[in-house]
């Protein structure tokens, strides 16, 4: 075979691929190149939107002075309002960060404000209230370390009830509503009972035109001590009519309500 023969057969071929293989390469290279800022700056106005959403006293992310510098764990953000109040981006609550809205909200976030809403309401009425946490930082060295120092603080409160707030996700977007567990030894059953039905009465037949009923499952906050404990799901972060309501300060005052008028009638008797 002649030289001229094997470029055409063989050489030409190779180079040429070689030669489309570099071009596609440096097109997506200069694709990525304009669309990545963009990528990052729709990011960034999503988690500026949020911290708007917390921040009570602030009605435009430009308000906001971004923190850096900080150490705490598990925080990825944070911002200062004009009034000095701070808002923190936290990435997980401590080893678990739980589930994660299409936005990238994350579950902790969401958790921590509605928590800290209910303390609130619960101490109005005189009602002493101890928190597992009050930021995103670890209980622990490791997710084992975390839940048992969890279990430690609740067994040793003296508390006479114990609700864990958590948001829910589900397969299908469709899915909405408050629902209620409880630890499957049956301890919390009834007052997993009396709370999902508040939680109807007052937020599910208003926002979904539907009821549940507290379920029990085999869940560690709510066995870990012989203390009535149940978990309160105050929503579905897959749907997106609940998304907008947990991120909503409003929504946040209705489920504290809720639970201060159970904890209020189960303390009566009633």
């Amino acid at each position: 075979m002649s030289k001229s023969a094997t470029w055409d057969s063989t050489t030409k071929p190779i180079l040429v691929l070689t030669l489309s293989s570099l071009v596609v390469s440096l097109l997506l290279a200069l694709v990525n190149s304009f669309t990545a800022p963009v990528i990052e700056a729709n990011q960034k106005a999503v988690t500026l939107a949020a911290y708007v959403q917390v921040l009570p006293t602030v009605s435009d992310a430009t308000e906001l002075e971004e923190i850096t510098g900080y150490t705490t764990a598990g925080v990825t953000g944070a911002v200062k309002a004009p009034d000095g109040s701070i808002a923190i981006q936290a990435g997980e609550s401590g080893f678990d960060g739980g589930v994660v809205a299409a936005d990238g909200l994350t579950e902790a976030e969401i958790n921590l404000r509605i928590t800290m809403r209910v303390k609130k309401r619960l101490e109005e009425e005189n009602i002493a209230v101890v928190l597992t946490r009050t930021d995103a930082s670890a209980l622990g060295a490791n997710k084992r370390e975390d839940m048992l120092e969890r279990a430690r603080i609740i067994k040793s409160s003296g508390a006479d009830a114990v609700i864990s707030i958590h948001v829910n996700k589900y397969t299908s977007p469709s899915r909405r509503g408050v629902q209620v567990f409880y630890g499957d030894t049956g301890t919390g059953g009834a007052f997993a009972a009396k709370l999902q039905s508040v939680f109807n009465t007052y937020l599910n037949e208003k926002y979904c035109g539907r009821s549940y009923s507290a379920l029990a499952g085999d869940y560690f906050i709510a066995k870990c001590s012989s203390i009535p404990s149940v978990i309160a799901e105050c929503g579905f972060i897959s749907n997106s009519e609940d998304l907008k309501l947990l991120k909503s300060s409003a929504y946040a005052d209705e489920i504290a309500e809720c639970i201060a008028r159970c904890v209020k009638s189960a303390a009566a008797g009633v």
